[in-house]
């Protein structure tokens, strides 16, 4: 299968542009900055909902989905019902690591409350868990078994380095100390959800039996009701300064590691718009940024007119 496989490849590289194509990569880094100017602006302007860090969960999945199929179609060595391979370009290691590295950020970039929408809270879970098993299972075996073309891949780690030396075994304990901060993450974040389930299911028997008793619901019945409402409503996932500039910077740099590492290994047809696959993220991204820079307008248009109703009353008091 491997000879197969191998004879279909080339050195440079043709990549796989509906993959991470340039119209798919500028989507994502649209998207990173398009996450980052909605936070500032539900920080300027509270009754604005910072939501579009959630959109980016349906994006990552649909790319993973593709991604984890592709590789399994190259592992397996999937054959039509001519015996013809269903890959005529087979992934390659010096095309995965890259891609996973975009999906991950994509994943650190989602800001999700479990107050806000339980069922968000539990995708964004699975597919952490998911990405987190996929890059272990890239740099510890996958790796091995895809096939390769050129004598090296380079990444970039501040020089060009190989991705098949101490720069692999980096990225090995990475991936432990990922699963351990997945680990710590999950019963955080999934003690919380199942507090909250659990809670609601009380709070519902609990009404049901004050109705049954006949006093009705009254606000005095369950309180802890209320202060839930209120904070769910009332309060925030904060916008941190310091945070948005870690934020970014660890975006910057994931940017500068993906282009960088297919210019230096020279991956040909992923530079350019012209498979239509590319054009899907990219209007989706460039929606969602449009869509922030209205809410933004349409904020400062409503605060303006604000202070001007407040002015106008002022002059009439006076």
């Amino acid at each position: 299968m491997f000879n197969e496989t191998v004879a279909n490849l080339t050195c440079p590289v043709e990549g796989n542009a509906d993959l991470y194509g340039l119209g798919i990569r500028i989507g994502i880094y649209i998207q990173m900055l398009t996450v980052q100017l909605s936070g500032v602006l539900s920080d300027m302007y509270p009754s604005v909902e910072d939501h579009i860090g959630q959109g980016t969960i349906v994006f990552v999945m649909s790319a993973a989905i593709v991604l984890v199929r592709l590789l399994n179609a190259t592992v397996s060595g999937q054959h039509d019902a001519n015996n013809n391979n269903l890959l005529d370009r087979p992934l390659q290691p010096v095309e995965v690591f890259p891609v996973l590295t975009l999906l991950l950020l994509q994943m650190q970039v989602c800001r999700v409350s479990p107050a806000k929408s339980k069922t968000v809270m539990l995708i964004w879970m699975a597919e952490l868990v998911g990405l987190t098993v996929l890059f272990g299972w890239f740099w510890w075996h996958g790796m091995d078994l895809l096939p390769r073309s050129c004598p090296d891949d380079k990444a970039f780690f501040f020089a060009k380095v190989s991705i098949w030396n101490w720069f692999r075994t980096f990225n090995k304990v990475g991936s432990v100390l990922a699963a351990v901060g997945t680990g710590i993450t999950i019963v955080m974040y999934g003690g919380v959800v199942i507090v909250s389930v659990c809670r609601s299911v009380f709070l519902f028997f609990f009404a049901r039996r004050q109705q049954q008793q006949g006093n009705g619901p009254s606000s005095s019945s369950s309180p802890s009701e209320k202060t839930d409402d209120d904070n769910s409503n009332g309060q925030r996932d904060a916008w941190n300064p310091q945070t948005a500039s870690l934020d970014v910077f660890v975006n910057v740099s994931a940017i500068v590691y993906v282009e960088v590492s297919l210019r230096w290994n020279d991956i040909q047809g992923v530079h350019s718009l012209n498979s239509p696959g590319q054009f899907m993220p990219f209007v989706i991204a460039l929606g969602q940024l449009l869509s922030v820079f209205f809410t933004a307008s349409k904020a400062v248009m409503q605060k303006a007119a604000d202070e001007d109703d407040n002015a106008f009353d002022r002059e009439d008091g006076a």
